[in-house]
């Protein structure tokens, strides 16, 4: 028993030293926006959010916008069939309703009242389509910017956020950036979950790979999706994903598909975002994240859950068993030392409390059932559902 033992160990130990050094590898070369960019952006901007009950939400996600966007720019929320305040909201906050088929760019007011703010009350969705494509696909029609910013409700935008990514955009001549989030959350589960979870995305799409034009790792965040309207507009904007429950994902590898430049980039001082509010809905939102990250493939789910379980929850659950061997106990001790310092250091680059990577080893355990949960949808091809 102890050969195996001791090779267990050795192997972990390997993966995480290996794990380390690549990560540190990762963020030598990953984009990274900051405020002030230092460049100035040229072209014009709609921010397209589409919302359905996002009544917490809405207005904390557009104030930020109003303050900073120019007179020539637009905000279009899509409400996408919400039952709460959400539509009451946006009219406190001066938003006009947009109706007709998509030649209505709402009544321009002196170019003194800053950025055009209208929203769009959507039909139900039809066969075929998620709820949120739906939203976006009808929202674009009343786009007018030279860019397309894509993002969410419950996201949070700093002031100059937007200048500074459209800048970086035309400086390197992009059609397509996504941005990394901080991580905002409030409570037990989500300072536990939310950055193992960003995290293991970060291992498994690593960013260098997604900005290789030469490889096909592809990975969106549709929290914050900008691109340049004429290249949405190629790849066959909303209505070429329509079915997909990652449409960001799906954008990004038409885009690396066609030649055409997209990367992702280290957003967290532009913005941030609280995804999930409670441990069910942490639990439904990430299963359905890796179940499409992974294109439902029960063998890549099952390699996660092997990988999650092996080398971030095994670890800590022999650790109490192997100070019977010095050998063993320095290994397990080491082991575990790498993986809280890794955890620490994930923490650090969201922006989430660091005291929650304390708890790494029950983040784990929870993130490898999540993840199993995942797989046993992918196998027995469950649907799932955009809310």
């Amino acid at each position: 028993m102890e050969p195996i033992l001791l090779t267990y160990l050795l192997t972990a130990l390997g993966v995480w030293i290996y794990r380390s050094i690549r990560s540190l590898s990762e963020l030598a070369q990953a984009p990274a926006l900051r405020i002030p960019s230092g460049n100035i952006r040229k072209g014009s901007v709609t921010v397209l959010i589409p919302a359905r009950n996002e009544e917490k939400n809405i207005a904390a996600c557009v104030r930020p916008f109003l303050s900073q966007l120019r007179e020539s720019d637009e905000i279009i929320v899509i409400n996408n069939g919400s039952t709460d305040r959400t539509e009451a909201i946006l009219k406190d906050l001066g938003a006009e309703e947009i109706k007709g088929s998509g030649t209505f760019f709402g009544t321009k007011k002196d170019s003194s009242d800053g950025p055009f703010l209208g929203y769009l009350n959507t039909p139900e969705t039809p066969e075929g389509w998620t709820g949120k494509n739906y939203a976006l696909h009808l929202g674009k029609d009343y786009a007018k910017g030279d860019w397309l910013l894509f993002t969410d409700a419950d996201t949070r935008h700093e002031p100059g956020s937007v200048d500074a990514a459209i800048a970086f955009s035309e400086t390197n001549s992009l059609d397509l950036l996504t941005l990394l989030p901080r991580c905002l959350a409030h409570g037990f589960w989500e300072n536990l979950i939310q950055p193992c979870a960003m995290g293991y995305m970060g291992l498994w799409f690593p960013v260098r790979k997604i900005n290789d034009p030469e490889s096909k790792v592809y990975f969106g965040n549709g929290q914050y999706l900008l691109l340049r309207h004429s290249h949405y507009r190629k790849l066959g904007c909303h209505h070429a994903v329509k079915e997909a429950f990652l449409e960001d994902f799906a954008l990004m590898r038409k885009t690396k598909e066609t030649g055409a430049k997209g990367i992702c980039a280290f957003g967290m001082n532009l913005y941030g975002t609280r995804m999930y509010d409670s441990f069910e809905t942490l639990w439904r939102g990430w299963r359905r994240i890796y179940l499409h990250a992974f294109e439902q493939n029960p063998a890549d789910l099952l390699r996660c859950v092997l990988s999650t379980f092996l080398f971030s929850v095994l670890p800590f659950a022999i650790l109490p068993f192997c100070f019977g061997n010095s050998l063993a106990g320095i290994l397990a001790t080491g082991l575990a030392f790498i993986i809280w310092i890794t955890a620490f250091k994930t923490h650090t680059i969201v922006k989430a409390n660091p005291v929650s990577a304390l708890f790494h080893p029950l983040a784990a355990a929870v993130f490898t059932l999540i993840l199993a949960d995942a797989l046993k949808m992918a196998a027995l091809k469950h649907p799932t559902h955009w809310r």
